[in-house]
């Protein structure tokens, strides 16, 4: 059911993740709107019962874009590769410029790529978004708090869901470097889950990582999950033992959230 004072939700990216938290939102009874930058992807959004909006941030004219007034915006964008990726910052600031006169909760998708670099336990508090940072990700994060305060970064671990998991792109291949290394993963529901107690708590100005609690060895959780669904195992090197182990439990502590994807070996495939 939905909260009695949330009618409406602007979700600006609706790709994987984007996309299926519409669909739960909508599936609460709130109207949901969706951006895309194309026409064909509209109307499927539209399929889906999402209100489509053609957007697109590479282009100047989306910052003369007309967008709803909602109760909270969901920023879901891909920091893209290549050349792309490095213009990402400056698509995060065009963006928070445009949503700065609004008065709505905004909380925006990053990733735990933001602590590159770091090794073994992180937390939030250690890497904060920097402008002049030479990581995308902490730069665009900076973006956003410098001209959205009390904005809400979310950085997810790797995504995986039913439809979607990295073993079917890691099996039968050899020589997998760090194969001691945890593995820190999320599934897709419990991004949505979290996405949805933020926006009901009405939580402001927070950085939550959200990252399963389970986190096997990549040699553990691959060569298992290879062997349960019928895959070629891969095989891996050894080393990775003292690489990042994201600390994904503050926001179960602060939020009273719980991951219901917490065992990573159960995890099955469609």
């Amino acid at each position: 059911m939905k909260s009695a004072d949330l009618d409406s939700v602007l979700i600006i990216g609706c790709g994987w993740v984007g996309t299926k938290l519409a669909t739960t939102l909508i599936s609460q009874n709130i109207n949901v709107f969706g951006t895309t930058r194309s026409a064909e992807k509209a109307s499927s959004l539209r399929s889906l019962g999402i209100e489509p909006i053609i957007f697109d941030l590479e282009k100047d004219v989306a910052i003369q874009t007309d967008l709803p007034k909602v109760d909270a915006i969901v920023i879901s964008v891909s920091p893209g590769r290549g050349d792309q990726r490095s213009q990402y910052p400056n698509h995060i600031q065009k963006l928070s410029k445009l949503l700065a006169s609004s008065n709505q909760q905004v909380i925006m998708y990053s990733s735990t790529s933001a602590y590159k670099g770091r090794m073994e336990i992180v937390t939030e508090s250690d890497t904060l978004p920097d402008l002049k940072s030479d990581n995308v990700i902490l730069a665009a994060e900076s973006e956003l708090k410098a001209i959205i305060s009390d904005s809400v970064i979310l950085r997810l671990s790797g995504l995986f869901g039913s439809d979607r998991h990295p073993v079917k792109y890691l099996a039968g291949r050899e020589g997998i470097s760090n194969g001691d290394a945890p593995v820190n993963l999320v599934h897709r529901e419990d991004v949505i889950a979290a996405t949805i107690s933020i926006i009901s708590q009405k939580i402001q100005n927070e950085i939550f990582n959200v990252c399963s609690d389970h986190h096997p060895t990549k040699e553990e959780l691959y060569t298992k999950l290879a062997e349960k669904s019928g895959l070629e195992t891969p095989s891996f090197n050894s080393g990775g033992t003292d690489e990042k182990l994201v600390d994904g439990s503050r926001i179960k502590k602060e939020l009273g959230f719980e991951y219901k994807h917490n065992d990573l070996f159960a995890h099955e495939f469609e």
